[in-house]
C-alpha cells in the first residue's frame, strides 16, 4: 500500500485547518450580553451573528464592530474594529465565560503591539474589565 505525497499534504492541511477553528465563531458567545454595573461605559453587547457586534451605553449604540474571535486560546482572544467617517478604531480583549450566562471581557485600549495573553491585574493599564450576563 503506497501512500502518496499528496494524499499525506492533503490531510495534514485538512487537521490544519480544523484546528484552528476557521469555519464558525462558537455559538456560546452569540445574543445579548447585559452588565449591571451602574456607571460602566458598556451597558451591554450584542453579538448578532458571526462577525457583527453593537455595544450600547444606555439608549446609545456603537457603530456595528467587525469581530473576530480565537476559541483555542484561553482565556479567548477577541479582537474588533469599527469604520466611521473614515476613521478606524480596533479594541483588542480577552474573554472567558465563567459559566454559561456570564462572561468576563477586558478591553485594552492604545496601541498594542501583540495580543494581550492575560487578564490584567493592574488597575492602572488601558483596559476596562466587564462582567456580562446573557439576556435571556
Amino acid at each position: 500500500m503506497k501512500i502518496e505525497i499528496k494524499e499525506i499534504f492533503f490531510l495534514l492541511l485538512l487537521i490544519t485547518l480544523c484546528n484552528y477553528n476557521v469555519f464558525s465563531q462558537d455559538s456560546r458567545l452569540m445574543g445579548k450580553w447585559v452588565n449591571n454595573e451602574d456607571y460602566s461605559d458598556i451597558n451591554y453587547i450584542e453579538f448578532k451573528n458571526d462577525s457583527i457586534a453593537i455595544l450600547f451605553q444606555g439608549e446609545k449604540q456603537s457603530p456595528p464592530f467587525l469581530f473576530i474571535t480565537d476559541f483555542t486560546k484561553e482565556p479567548v482572544r477577541i479582537n474588533m474594529k469599527v469604520e466611521k467617517n473614515g476613521i478606524e478604531a480596533k479594541i483588542l480583549g480577552l474573554l472567558h465565560f465563567i459559566n454559561s450566562d456570564k462572561m468576563k471581557i477586558e478591553f485594552f485600549h492604545g496601541e498594542f503591539e501583540e495580543q494581550p495573553r492575560a487578564f490584567s491585574l493592574n488597575k492602572n493599564s488601558q483596559s476596562q474589565l466587564y462582567i456580562f450576563n446573557r439576556l435571556k
